[in-house]
């Protein structure tokens, strides 16, 4: 069984690569192996480090352990960053925003997850008899009841819409008495 003879890791010659597309590939290449050794280092030696690197399109990518801008910043100042309580030598702004991030991931998540109980809620609710049946077909003790049950519904959704209110919440979509101004009164003919 013969092998198949590859290149393998062999040196080459460092000069412009001719093909525009062989030097995009090499590039996103030695790119991402660029990153990993900084990554490296940072690990190892506990130092910070900040890549920015424009590929041959004009597209920036950037590496940081820490804030790339508070190392960015400290480099052009040319001085030491102070450890204190409001900022630590790994860019504490960073790392806030993202335990910020991992904190809404986790929140999305338990929405999704509300949401898919709501929606299986909503598919399982039964409708009244009455609900499907044109107004017009209903007879008058039909339609008081109907008006009743529709008056309980505007107070509940009062209600909700009044306590998530005073929560403050982003999911409020109209003012607190919103509900209780809906005209509900049915004319019979």
């Amino acid at each position: 069984m013969a092998r198949k003879r590859t290149a393998g890791r062999r040196k080459i010659e460092i000069q412009l690569i001719e093909s525009k597309q062989a030097r995009q590939v090499a590039f996103s290449k030695r790119r991402f192996g660029l990153f990993k050794k900084a990554s490296e280092i940072c690990t190892l030696t506990g130092c910070n480090i900040a890549i920015v690197v424009f590929s041959p399109s004009g597209k920036p990518f950037s590496f940081g352990n820490g804030c790339v801008n508070t190392i960015i910043q400290r480099f052009l100042c040319q001085s030491p960053m102070e450890v204190n309580g409001d900022q630590d030598p790994h860019g504490s702004i960073c790392s806030k925003l993202h335990q910020q991030y991992t904190e809404l991931c986790k929140l999305l998540d338990v929405e999704k997850i509300r949401a898919k109980e709501l929606d299986l809620q909503g598919t399982t609710c039964q409708k009244p008899s009455w609900f499907d049946v044109p107004v017009y077909e209903l007879s008058l003790d039909q339609l008081m009841e109907s008006k009743r049950r529709m008056e309980e519904l505007r107070e509940k959704i009062a209600e909700r819409v009044n306590e998530l209110s005073l929560m403050g919440s982003a999911l409020t979509l109209a003012p607190p008495n919103y509900a209780r101004e809906i005209d509900l009164n049915v004319a019979t003919t």
